[in-house]
């Protein structure tokens, strides 16, 4: 097959979102088929990979790290009826996923669009009057789903949202985010096998709702009984100069490490290196940060969370915790405590995330495409 894939964000962007959309690509495109994606530029990024056509950008007036594509390329136009797109698949449904579904309608190409988060809940990246945009975004949204030939949501949170705010009235597949488990597959230093040190880390984007201001007075709880307790923060936002400020009013320097961001590549060392993962965001999604820790064989302390629930049990994989600073702080003393627990879970997550491997997810993508392509031709010759 030959496939578009139409996203605001790609690469050098660092998150779950755009990591998902790189591993399907690498994936179908390991399996054949060539793979095409069409995104915003971003300043100073030269793309490495082949086929990623840029449509010019501007920056947020916000200062984070999206910019706002600016869809008038006639370069993408004349490119896109050239390449002979068999199926377009779509990953949001604003500015270049507008233009996706404009390539679908005047070149006659069926479009999938994964719908990959509650969109009326990140209106405050955008500057704008937050509840009137709430109430525009949801309007938008819910055309977009009725328009689309078919729609994949990466949880069944993220599903019944569709059905019950979007009312979207057609079958929603669910298709869970992969993991790239090659970096983990080899043997690993056992978590807590340090008797001075316990390693903590968060990996992730440093933004209000990863809710990192309620790890910091979680850790300090737990800092105050255990001395071997250290937690690294590896990730870069809007919310990095609050928790510096924040990590030295709490005279923790010496425990926590704001390590900024890094590469894709260097994740897994990352997760390799860490005793336990800590996650204090209440998500609506599949975490792909919770799947690596997991491929990577680290116990996960979570607040608890409907999508969560998904993919990790409690006392199986990780522990789940109220959204409480002592009941996040207490579980952290338990596995910093309980090395053996530790460890099978962090064996468990490691079992339970191969059910997650790119080379198990990529056949059921292959499988909707198809679908939805016979389907699309099927209903066209009616």
């Amino acid at each position: 097959m030959r496939i578009g894939m139409f996203c605001n964000a790609y690469r050098p962007v660092i998150n779950g979102v755009v990591r998902s959309i790189a591993l399907f690509r690498q994936g179908l495109q390991q399996a054949g088929h060539f793979v095409s994606i069409f995104a915003p530029d971003s300043k100073g990024y030269r793309d490495e990979e082949p086929f990623v056509f840029r449509y010019p950008a501007l920056p947020l007036p916000t200062g984070v790290e999206y910019t706002f594509p600016v869809v008038v390329a006639p370069q993408i136009t004349w490119l896109v009826p050239k390449l002979k797109l068999d199926i377009i698949h779509t990953h949001h449904p604003f500015i270049v996923g507008s233009e996706a579904l404009n390539f679908s309608r005047t070149e006659g190409i069926p479009i999938v669009f994964t719908f990959h988060t509650i969109y009326h809940e990140y209106t405050q990246y955008f500057g704008f009057d937050v509840e009137l945009f709430k109430t525009i975004t949801r309007r938008i949204v819910a055309d977009y789903a009725q328009k689309v030939h078919c729609i994949i949501a990466p949880s069944l949170r993220i599903r019944d949202e569709l059905y019950h705010t979007y009312k979207v009235d057609r079958p929603v597949h669910v298709l869970r985010y992969p993991v790239d488990l090659s970096p983990f597959s080899g043997p690993r230093r056992p978590p807590l096998s340090d008797p001075e040190r316990v390693q903590l880390l968060y990996l992730g984007r440093l933004v209000p709702e990863k809710n990192l201001h309620f790890l910091l007075r979680a850790f300090a709880l737990a800092a105050a009984e255990e001395p071997r307790l250290h937690l690294r923060i590896v990730g870069e936002g809007s919310e990095r100069e609050a928790l510096q400020a924040e990590i030295g009013r709490m005279d923790l320097s010496a425990r926590v490490e704001l390590a900024g961001p890094v590469p894709f590549c260097d994740a897994p060392g990352e997760l390799l290196r860490a005793d336990v993962f800590l996650y204090p965001a209440q998500t609506e999604s599949m975490s792909m940060a919770v799947l690596e820790a997991m491929a990577a064989g680290l116990p996960v302390v979570a607040v608890d969370c409907a999508a969560l629930r998904e993919y990790l049990d409690h006392r199986v994989e990780g522990v789940l915790v109220p959204e409480e600073e002592e009941a996040f702080a207490a579980a952290l003393l338990e596995l910093a405590r309980m090395p053996e627990l530790a460890r099978r879970l962090g064996e468990a997550g490691r079992t339970r995330a191969r059910s997650y491997s790119l080379s198990s997810l990529t056949p059921r993508l292959i499988a909707i495409y198809q679908e939805t392509i016979e389907q699309y031709y099927r209903t066209r010759a009616a």
